[in-house]
């Protein structure tokens, strides 16, 4: 068999794990270029996702991101997708639907048009920045340096211990996956005389992580203020994985059992401050069990921890499964028969949703919600109707129901 390039193989191993046997539609959130026509899949871009955000979709004059933009309406960085990732941003998008139209109507505001790619990219990028820490509190990181003993040898700015290096200088060109990558790197030449000179290894908590990296960073870091900076290749991510992680550790199952499993099942921080405590913390049970299984730890170079987390990430955005036995169940609960039929078929009061020529996905699902909601929402109070709210766990199964053929579900 030819051997795959290596964006071929990143989306057959995602595509081989995350589905196994069934029949999986994916959304992938980094990615390349665009899919064919009928594509069961669309390749999300967060990068072109926060160019329509805060350019010409104008998201930003309502909406911010880590506090960059409007403030109208929430900023949208604020909560943390629960699973599915891809349900959850459907439907918050779906719920907030009505108050969203009510307000761009009193301001006068367009309703912007998104195609399926372009929202495609918005949901990236909306999912990617739920990945961005917040700006941590450089006085309150003092303290942390302070209390976690890391200035009997390290410095910051001049003040501090001379045993270690200076630590001003580790996130001016990397920020803090470069601070992660650091930690990590060093855990190991560190352990025994931090475990001599204070008795035990300090724990960190992804507050004061955060707050030690602003404080490190001279106060905060560009990135996470403007909202829009997207750093790690998820493609390249499962490169790093394979070559430096896999020996420990497994996701659905392929690879090392020395260390805990990391796919989509097992929740892991995604932001670089909550996975720098996370690897801190866990750092001299990892050594001692690298040690004892004969492998040595690995030393992660230039932008291979960005790389990694993207890659972890992206096992967690995925297209929702569903049945369409329960979809069914959904649709009539929620009140969509009361427009569209019970089987979907279409009814005076809103149009036929089965036999499409092109499945649903989540994306174009969330698409045809996106663009048809202002007429949805005028019917449903012409009709007296109240807006159904979904739970991100009906999207798969809405889905399911929708693309199942008529009379067979």
């Amino acid at each position: 068999m030819a051997m795959l390039t290596g964006r071929k193989q990143f989306l057959f191993w995602i595509a081989a794990a995350l589905v196994a046997t069934a029949a999986l539609v994916i959304v992938v959130v980094w990615g390349g270029r665009p899919p064919a026509p009928r594509s069961l899949y669309i390749v999300g871009v967060p990068e072109r996702g926060a160019a329509l955000f805060f350019g010409s979709k104008q998201c930003s004059t309502c909406h911010a991101i880590n506090g960059k933009g409007g403030r109208l309406a929430p900023d949208l960085s604020g909560n943390r997708p629960v699973a599915p990732a891809m349900g959850w941003l459907a439907t918050v998008l779906w719920n907030h639907a009505p108050g969203m139209w009510r307000q761009m109507r009193q301001g006068n505001t367009s309703y912007p048009h998104l195609d399926s790619q372009e929202m495609a990219d918005i949901l990236a990028f909306l999912y990617q920045a739920q990945n961005v820490d917040p700006a941590g509190d450089p006085k309150a990181g003092q303290r942390v340096f302070n209390e976690k003993t890391c200035v009997r040898c390290h410095a910051v700015r001049g003040t501090g211990g001379k045993v270690g290096p200076e630590l001003s200088r580790v996130t001016i060109d990397g920020g803090s996956a470069a601070w992660t990558r650091t930690m990590w790197n060093h855990a190991q030449s560190m352990m025994e005389p931090i475990t001599r000179a204070t008795d035990q290894w300090p724990q960190f908590t992804g507050g004061e992580m955060n707050d030690l990296i602003a404080y490190v960073s001279a106060g905060g870091r560009a990135e996470a203020a403007a909202g829009r900076s997207m750093h790690g290749n998820a493609e390249q991510g499962w490169g790093v994985f394979q070559a430096k992680c896999i020996q420990c550790h497994a996701v659905r199952g392929q690879g090392g059992k020395v260390g805990p499993e990391l796919g989509p099942e097992r929740e892991v921080p995604l932001t670089t401050a909550r996975f720098a405590s996370v690897m801190w913390n866990h750092a001299p049970a990892m050594i001692r069990q690298g040690r004892d299984n004969g492998i040595a730890l690995p030393v992660l170079q230039g932008n291979e921890m960005a790389d990694l987390l993207a890659f972890l990430a992206s096992l967690r955005y995925f297209e929702p499964t569903g049945s369409p036995f329960v979809g069914e169940r959904v649709f009539a609960e929620r009140g969509c028969a009361g427009c569209h039929g019970t089987a979907a078929e279409g009814t005076g009061n809103g149009p036929k949703l089965r036999a499409r020529a092109d499945a649903f996905t989540t994306v174009s699902f969330t698409t045809a919600l996106w663009r048809h909601g202002p007429r949805m929402i005028d019917r449903a109070e012409a009709m007296g109707v109240t807006w159904p709210t979904l739970q991100p766990t009906d999207v798969g199964d809405l889905v399911s129901f929708l693309n199942a053929p008529s009379g067979r579900k």
